[in-house]
């Protein structure tokens, strides 16, 4: 369960990754997409989440590219990639730096998806 509000907010614990498995010279672009768990809304009652509800409508989808996206295969696997910049919101309208829209009291699941970039190039016939 992560703190949410209209102002983004950097979200705590980061996001923390070590990626293997990649085609070393292919370019990649790393995405997060944080989704709904399930259907309700939580509230935190006598020390723990209870749940409160049905969830709010689901907002739309604002996947976090990171920021060294796109890499080679590489790249990403000799390091730990780190989604540190990543800002939480329930304001739709926030269109500032990195944010990633989600629902209030709601669990999520990550993801972290790696996107292979393949260069197709048209052959003109003259």
């Amino acid at each position: 369960m992560h703190l949410i509000s209209a102002c983004s907010r950097q979200m705590f614990p980061q996001m923390k990754f070590r990626v293997s498995g990649l085609d070393a010279k292919a370019k990649y672009i790393l995405l997060l997409d944080i989704v709904a768990a399930d259907d309700y809304r939580y509230k935190f009652h006598n020390s723990r989440w209870m749940v409160a509800g049905k969830a709010d409508p689901e907002m739309p989808k604002r996947m976090y590219i990171h920021p060294d996206s796109p890499s080679s295969g590489e790249q990403w696997m000799q390091k730990v990639v780190s989604f540190h910049k990543l800002k939480l919101t329930n304001n739709i309208s926030d269109k500032h730096g990195f944010v990633s829209t989600v629902r209030n009291a709601n669990q999520t699941i990550t993801y972290l998806l790696a996107t292979k970039l393949e260069l197709r190039v048209s052959q003109l016939i003259a």
